[in-house]
């Protein structure tokens, strides 16, 4: 048995350690806070702690501390701390696992990888702003395991750095493992025929260059045995530019005795280019909002959600926003999912709107931006003109009724609609995506959630609330948590109401709009005015003559005919609607006009 261990170590070029279950050796030489704790701990702590932490992962058979120590005593994280473009600028912690070569109980790189996370939270690694993995060969694949389960944490590993990692896997592994209990070995072996190393690389392909992090790379030129342990193409697969060679065998790769040895200048220069000579902390910066005192200020002039504000993050880490505290429900914010997160160096647009309901009176809307690195920030958004807002809204409406129009002159769409039974949903559907399709060419960046608010919004206030409830229902297939919104809240209760429906949204309960709501929300019929009798009227025609379309036929024409002051004509229309479809709103629309 002593005989087939040499040969392994032979073959695989390792030096066993004791394992990380057991104590390393102490290295006076080392800042080490702790060296004589079994578990994984921090070796470098700076006063008061670095903005960035290192955290270094060992390789099959290897060891916390011996695997980064040389000859002489000195350790790699101790001499980053001495390397004069790193000194003092970090915080290193020494992550390790069990894996032996005769006994049993050693970890994969699954096991691996999750007792990492494990460790990165319990020591509060994940608190830094930026952190970055230094990898010795298998370490490198429990990094890229880690990284690929764990992705929300990817905003703040801007790079990390691999030597010699078997990114392709290693011949010698084949070997090793027929001899060695350890199962890791089994997952290292080449990518050709190794299930584990090609899902790792599909895993970590399919994310996009700006969601992983940067990754550098060394490789080993010392042969060790037969050969090298890990080739060059292996080392190098998933790196960045020209991975440089270092002259040591594998395992001496990770044993530099010296401030300035290339191994310790890769990870110098690692760090320099994505991480020191930027800003670490999260910055968020708003280059469309003016400053007004402590408030930032947003000049509204396009109410249909066309305009957008700039949320940049100036900083080297994630930053998490909030969009909380809407002062109005009238007012609309996008993304309506937040807390939401930029990662570093990147930047999210945030959309604006006004709904129908409003109040012409109020020219300043207010909400709070909130950050996890920053005290709130009230955000005034200020209308300067509050005709724009009528004259947009009416522009949308005209818009909307003419492309409806238009459809319902094609003979062989308005064909089709006939031939439709009238509790179809097919032809209502039809509907609002032709208003829908005008919020889409009108704001093409704004969230599908937010167009089709926007189209309830318009569809309400046509006065046909079924076909508004429709669009709220589509906008919560588009983005669940836009059911959250107050403003959407408040219209799905309107919505409600007016329709006679007890329920809108699928999965959140519609709340009951009270007779002061429903008086507050009594918008103006855009059609229901001269500018648009005509438009109105010719939408009407059309409608009627389409059973699937009669209700919305007769409700228009009784908003057209009470603005006319042809008030019997009006009651007329709306007492036909009724017989087709009940409605609370025609209830409500009937006794104002008895009333008025």
């Amino acid at each position: 048995m002593v005989r087939l261990a040499a040969v392994i170590i032979l073959l695989l070029g390792l030096t066993v350690s004791s394992g990380c279950d057991n104590e390393p050796d102490v290295n006076p030489a080392s800042p080490i806070t702790s060296p004589s704790d079994p578990d994984p701990h921090w070796v470098v702590q700076q006063e008061p702690p670095a903005k960035l932490a290192l955290v270094y992962v060992h390789g099959v058979f290897g060891d916390m501390v011996d695997t980064w120590t040389a000859s002489n005593g000195k350790t790699f994280f101790g001499l980053v701390d001495e390397n004069p473009n790193t000194k003092g600028k970090a915080d290193a912690f020494v992550f390790g696992f069990p894996s032996f070569l005769l006994k049993g109980g050693s970890f994969d790189i699954r096991e691996a990888a999750n007792r990492l996370h494990e460790r990165l939270q319990y020591h509060g690694i994940l608190n830094y702003p930026a952190v970055v993995f230094v990898a010795h060969s298998m370490g490198g694949l429990v990094v890229m395991r880690e990284l690929l389960t764990h992705r929300d944490i990817l905003g703040k590993v801007p790079v990390v750095v691999f030597y010699a990692t078997p990114q392709e896997g290693a011949k010698i592994a084949l070997i090793g493992q027929m001899f060695a209990p350890n199962t890791a070995l089994g997952q290292m072996t080449e990518a050709d025929g190794n299930d584990l190393l090609k899902t790792l690389s599909d895993e970590w392909n399919s994310m996009s260059q700006n969601e992983r992090p940067h990754v550098r790379c060394a490789y080993e030129t010392i042969p060790m045995g037969p050969g090298k342990i890990v080739t060059w193409s292996s080392a190098t697969r998933f790196c960045e530019g020209s991975p440089p060679a270092i002259e040591a065998n594998h395992i001496d790769i990770v044993k530099p005795n010296r401030p300035e040895h290339d191994s310790i200048v890769v990870l110098a220069n690692a760090l320099n280019d994505y991480v020191l000579r930027r800003e670490l902390e999260a910055k968020l910066e708003t280059p469309d909002f003016t400053s007004e005192g402590a408030d930032a200020v947003f000049n509204l002039t396009n109410v249909l959600g066309k305009q957008s504000a700039r949320l940049v993050n100036a900083g080297g880490s994630a930053l998490r926003f909030t969009l909380a505290e809407v002062s109005d429900p009238a007012l609309l914010l996008w993304p309506d999912d937040t807390p939401r997160e930029i990662p570093a160096q990147q930047t999210s647009r945030m959309s604006v709107a006004l709904s129908r309901s409003a109040s012409p009176s109020i020219t300043e809307y207010h909400f709070i931006l909130r950050t996890d690195n920053a005290p709130d920030r009230r955000v005034i958004v200020r209308v300067p003109d509050i005709s724009i807002i009528k004259a947009q809204q009416d522009r949308i409406a005209k818009s909307v009724t003419a492309q409806i129009n238009a459809a319902l002159a094609d003979p062989q769409l308005s064909e089709r609609f006939k031939e439709a039974a009238t509790d179809d949903k097919g032809p209502p559907e039809a509907l609002i995506r032709i208003a829908y399709t005008e919020f889409e060419r009108e704001s093409p960046h704004l969230p599908d959630s937010g167009k089709w608010v926007l189209t309830a919004d318009l569809l309400n206030s046509l006065n046909w609330p079924s076909l508004a409830a429709l669009a709220l229902q589509k906008a919560e297939e588009a983005s669940p948590s836009v059911t959250h919104m107050p403003g959407v809240q408040l219209l799905a209760g309107v919505v409600a109401a007016q329709a006679g429906e007890t329920r809108v949204f699928a999965n959140v309960p519609t709340p009951v709009a009270t007779p002061e709501v429903l008086a507050a929300w009594d918008v103006s019929q855009p059609l229901a005015e001269p500018a648009t009798f005509e438009l109105g009227d010719e939408l009407a025609n059309r409608m009627h003559d389409i059973p699937a379309f009669k209700f919305y036929s007769l409700s228009l024409k009784g908003d057209i005919q009470q603005a006319k002051g042809n008030l019997t004509e009006a009651r007329k229309s709306y007492s036909a609607a009724a017989t087709i479809r009940p409605s609370p709103s025609l209830v409500w629309r009937r006794t104002k006009l008895d009333q008025g």
